[in-house]
């Protein structure tokens, strides 16, 4: 079989660059097994998983397991089709037969894996419970404990110890950009201050009160809910992950990506348990408690998503293209949306509209424009995160020296590039970019980028929405 993971750096023919930095690796050595026949039934050191893709037709040749190289106590997982697995016991030619359906899970230790033979014999298809089962495409996940060679540490030469654990120690981790070759996708200084900026400095109260509150967009909850159980759905620009409940509760997975650390920070633990007060749709149910322990996100620009092709059943972006200030960025992440979705696979994109109904508060002068975030000074840090470093000792000395006249509020607006004072409200304001789509302007770009079929489109409470299939 051929062994694949589900994670590169976007565009599969672009190098990277340091951009976006990577974490610090770190290791933690592990203790030792004193024996491997303790852990024969309880696994309780697996740190190692291959990812094998079968053809039809093809299969794996008879062998026993060696002990060198992994410890005893081995799990396999069957995703797509059947097979049959074959164990021979080499003394008394023993044969027997286990049929592997779809999502059966093996184990396997002892002598099944040291005694006896075992294969899966290279043929088209197999013969269960008087059934001939053509054989299709078949992935297993074989998940093991890998093990070092006894030191001089060891008295014991039979002690068998796995091998360290190694992590990066930044969570959510970071991944670098493409190497662009098309200038025209690069990031203008409009939404580096005033999009990126911002959100890094908003992203607590951003949370209180958008996610927190478990205000979603009903066109989008709907979409994940219609997906069918079992799909991989990537949540491009996802935030605070205020959309992960929908997808986890739905039988989906979920992996989401957002350019904003700060914001990705305000997913972990986010959601409520199942029964907890609080809104019903920030509730986790308590199978799905461990996504919202450390759930699948990644700091990354959507210019570059950092997924394989065709990796996805299905992705969402809310939000995020109005934000996005050229033509050919916009085209671009409509691209990166559709090459990380399998054909067939759907995506629900969503952004704000130009056309608002009569009675909305929102009325925009033109497409193009800044729209005010008021915010309140306890929400926010010192400083913004790009700047910590280099403005909180001036930030510090403001407060020091500041009189009865001068407020919190104004002293944080200085803290921030861009940012203003309001003191009538006694707030600070920032200035998020935007681009207002008007009517049938996303199915346009959609068209423009081919290969996508529009299955459904229109306006949702002062947005337009379009849910195209990749063909």
């Amino acid at each position: 079989g051929t062994s694949s993971t589900s994670i590169n750096n976007g565009d599969e023919s672009s190098a990277t660059n340091t951009e976006i930095p990577s974490g610090k690796v770190i290791t933690t050595p592990a203790s030792a097994i004193k024996s491997p026949s303790e852990t024969s039934a309880r696994y309780p050191f697996i740190n190692q998983m291959t990812v094998n893709e079968y053809k039809r037709g093809q299969g794996i040749g008879s062998h026993i397991d060696t002990k060198s190289a992994f410890a005893d106590g081995l799990i396999s997982v069957s995703l797509g089709a059947d097979c049959v697995m074959e164990f021979r016991e080499q003394t008394k030619g023993t044969r027997k037969l286990v049929h592997l359906p779809p999502r059966s899970l093996l184990l396997m230790s002892g002598p099944a894996r040291y005694s006896w033979e075992h294969m899966i014999v290279s043929r088209g298809t197999d013969f269960v419970n008087g059934k001939v089962l053509p054989r299709k495409t078949r992935i297993s996940l074989t998940l093991r404990t890998a093990i070092t060679l006894p030191d001089d540490k060891d008295n014991d030469k039979n002690t068998v110890r796995p091998l360290d654990l190694v992590e990066s120690d930044d969570f959510p981790p970071r991944w670098g950009n493409g190497a662009a070759s098309d200038s025209s996708i690069a990031t203008p200084l409009t939404e580096k201050q005033h999009v990126h900026a911002v959100y890094d400095a908003i992203a607590k109260q951003w949370h209180h009160t958008r996610g927190k509150r478990g205000v979603l967009w009903p066109g989008a909850t709907s979409f994940l809910k219609s997906l069918p159980r079992g799909s991989v759905v990537a949540d491009i620009g996802c935030g605070d992950g205020k959309y992960f409940p929908a997808i986890w509760n739905s039988g989906s997975f979920v992996i989401g990506t957002d350019i904003s650390l700060p914001l990705l920070e305000t997913s972990v633990g986010a959601c409520l348990s199942e029964g907890e007060q609080g809104p019903e749709l920030r509730q986790v149910r308590k199978q799905n408690s461990s996504y919202n322990t450390r759930p699948a996100v990644a700091v990354a620009d959507c210019m570059h998503i950092p997924l394989r092709s065709n990796s996805c059943d299905a992705a969402i972006c809310i939000a995020v293209m109005h934000h996005l200030s050229t033509r050919p960025r916009r085209i671009r992440c409509l691209k990166e949306l559709a090459r990380i979705v399998k054909k067939g696979g759907t995506v629900n994109v969503q952004a704000w509209a130009f056309e608002q109904e009569n009675n909305s508060r929102r009325k925009f002068a033109g497409t193009d424009v800044f729209v005010p975030f008021n915010s309140q000074p306890r929400y926010l840090d010192k400083v913004s995160h790009e700047t910590k470093k280099k403005k909180k000792n001036n930030l510090n000395e403001e407060k020091r020296e500041a009189d009865n006249t001068s407020s919190v509020a104004e002293m944080y607006s200085k803290a921030y590039d861009g940012a203003e004072y309001d003191d009538r409200k006694g707030l600070v304001v920032f200035q998020r970019y935007c681009h207002m789509y008007r009517e049938g302007e996303l199915e346009g770009l959609v068209q423009e980028v081919g290969d996508l079929e529009v299955l459904e489109s229109g306006f949702e409470t002062g947005n337009h929405f379009v849910i195209f299939k990749v063909v």
